[in-house]
């Protein structure tokens, strides 16, 4: 190696030394991602999506065979679907229709389905948060 290629090589081990050595700085404090399920509505006339609470107004109506996309859960009024009553209901970020159309709820504001009527393939309570 020549004089100028080490002096390059020395340089750039020094800049990818101090690069690693140099802390990333990030707008906020760092997040886990948040975790998201997937279950597919088993209610034949579609089922109401609630704003707020579960007990919130019905802003929209997720037809059947619909995949939710649900990211935590709370307690609401029991209700019986295929699976029996329970009173867990599941937070929806959104929804794929049978025909492939998305549907997303930005915003803020969780909205609740209730989880008697989704097949999570499982408890939701315990695959989810409670939120």
């Amino acid at each position: 190696m020549t004089m100028l290629n080490h002096k390059k090589a020395a340089a750039m081990v020094a800049l990818a030394a101090a690069a690693a050595a140099v802390p990333i700085a990030v707008a906020g404090p760092a997040q886990a991602a948040e975790k998201i399920i997937t279950g597919t509505v088993a209610a034949g006339l579609g089922l109401n999506v609630h704003s707020g609470s579960p007990t919130g107004t019905v802003i929209d109506i997720m037809p059947n065979g619909s995949t939710a996309r649900l990211s935590c859960w709370v307690s609401g009024p029991s209700v019986t679907g295929p699976w029996g009553a329970t009173s867990v209901w599941d937070a929806v970020e959104g929804y794929t229709t049978p025909s492939g159309q998305n549907i997303d709820f930005v915003g803020g504001t969780h909205v609740f389905s209730a989880d008697a009527w989704i097949n999570t393939g499982g408890d939701t309570s315990k695959m989810l948060p409670h939120c």
